[in-house]
């Protein structure tokens, strides 16, 4: 892989924690998680891995509409006058304790739209941003503000917010007399540029549902053509109000709605790219075994490598349902990482050991390091000791000494592979709680949650290879 790319700096991920509580089977009063450039959550089935990956991505990807103090008369003026010129710093500083207690308000009030469930059922649930208002207030300043807006055909700019990094003041300017809603467009600008997800960057989550949507996401899409096509006819007794909510409204959570929304674009955000990510796709196709193409009307096909040879001459083209489990299950990291990914994206995948045999288990592990590496960062829920153990390799193989590039030649780790213990965080989910995982540099991650599982299942087999053996029980 010769493409290179100098990624963006990594946004300072120390204001990535939580405080959760009594979110779906977490019970507890009070739980906390960070997230790191490569964050693992593990635990057995049912102890809410997903609903956290879930209102992580709400949190991040939808934020809401916020009241932020101050800024109706910034609107007003900046309306009037075309232009202004705000002391961003001065406001953030006076304001920073409202501002983190508005953005948890609306998180917990965006509860029930994120999972699509009922109000009742998260009244006591909570997931709130833990900063320290010095920190938030030393990070938006560091970091620089490049908000612009343009509509049209023409993608005309009709608003602009810039902040330089390491500045406090900012400019904003309008150059449109018919203004959306400004007050919701700024509040939004800033809010992302506070929790460190510009507007310019991706939430990505591929949800453990997703071979059966890669399979059947245009038939998911084509219910609201339906309920349009309804719309049409001259029927007195249609409710419009109604109708209009039934298009509008998915029945699906949030990640699921927006990745069928993502697949059913795909026809149109198709282009070529170079750099590392592509490259970083065309190594995920050599774990797949072959490649893929999408038409324009969105069909998947799939190409298999054939495997008696060592080139890339290929066998027939197939339809998509007819490819393996393992190409339905990678399909969509791989358009992410060819179509849409950019540095400093979230990218989030529950089980991505879906469908995997161990050898590609480990093979993906060391494929989301490099993805850890290059600029993304990386949150994956995983019930799969072969990812955990090759990602323990890895943070081993970071100890800087004379044998480090011996043993990573020996078996074949490159650079970018290897991760500092402090960019890794994981995550045990278990008896209704959140607790870490300990991590260092001698052993990787102490994944309790595996090894009493493999010790018992070790000593049931040695008991029962030794009792036939010696006819005693």
């Amino acid at each position: 892989m010769n493409a290179t790319v100098n990624p963006k700096p990594q946004l300072d991920l120390a204001s990535w924690q939580f405080q959760v509580s009594k979110l779906g089977c977490l019970t507890a009063d009070v739980s906390e998680i960070e997230f790191k450039p490569l964050t693992l959550v593990c635990g057995q089935n049912n102890t809410g891995k997903t609903w956290v990956l879930y209102a992580l991505y709400g949190f991040l990807a939808d934020t809401g509409m916020y009241k932020l103090p101050g800024i109706d008369d910034l609107s007003n003026e900046l309306l009037s006058k075309g232009q202004r010129v705000w002391d961003f710093g001065a406001w953030l500083t006076e304001n920073c304790s409202k501002i983190i207690k508005t953005i948890n308000s609306d998180t917990r009030r965006r509860l029930p739209s994120i999972f699509n469930s009922s109000p009742d059922f998260f009244k006591e649930a909570n997931f709130a941003w833990k900063v320290a208002p010095q920190q938030l207030i030393d990070q938006g300043i560091a970091r620089e503000i490049d908000f612009r807006l343009a509509l049209g055909r023409e993608r005309n700019e009709i608003f602009r917010l810039v902040k330089p990094a390491n500045e406090t003041i900012a400019n904003l300017v309008i150059s449109s007399d018919s203004f959306p809603d400004i007050n919701t467009i700024l509040s939004d600008a800033i809010v992302r540029h506070l929790i460190g997800n510009p507007s310019n960057r991706n939430v990505f989550l591929m949800p453990a549902e997703r071979n059966g949507l890669h399979l059947f996401y245009r038939e998911l899409a084509s219910r609201r053509t339906a309920l349009l096509h309804r719309a049409t006819k001259k029927d007195k007794d249609i409710d419009i109000i109604q109708l209009i909510q039934d298009v509008a409204k998915s029945r699906y959570p949030q990640p699921i709605a927006d990745y069928i929304d993502w697949l059913n674009a795909l026809p149109d955000i198709r282009k070529k790219r170079s750099g590392i990510y592509h490259g970083l796709a065309e190594e995920l196709k050599k774990i797949i075994g072959g490649r893929y193409d999408i038409d324009s009307e969105g069909e998947i096909s799939f190409t298999p490598y054939k495997a008696r040879r060592g080139d890339k001459e290929t066998s027939p083209k197939l339809e998509f349902h007819l490819s393996s489990s393992t190409a339905k299950s990678l399909f969509g990291l791989w358009a992410y990482l060819e179509y849409s990914a950019e540095p400093g994206d979230a990218l989030m995948i529950d089980e991505p050991e879906l469908n995997l045999h161990p050898s590609n288990q480990r093979k993906l592990a060391r494929l989301l390091a490099k993805l850890a590496n290059h600029g993304l960062r990386v949150i994956i829920s995983t019930h799969s000791d072969y990812i955990v153990r090759e990602i323990n390799s890895m943070i081993m193989l970071s100890k800087q000494n004379e044998i480090q590039s011996a043993l990573m030649k020996r078996f074949g780790y490159s650079e970018d592979e290897t991760l500092s213990p402090d960019k890794v965080a994981a995550w045990l989910f278990s008896n209704q709680t959140i607790s870490a995982m300990p991590i260092d540099a001698e052993e990787g991650i102490n994944a309790s949650t595996f090894d009493e599982q493999i010790h018992d299942l070790n000593e049931t087999s040695d008991a029962i290879f030794y009792a036939y053996r010696d006819g005693e029980i």
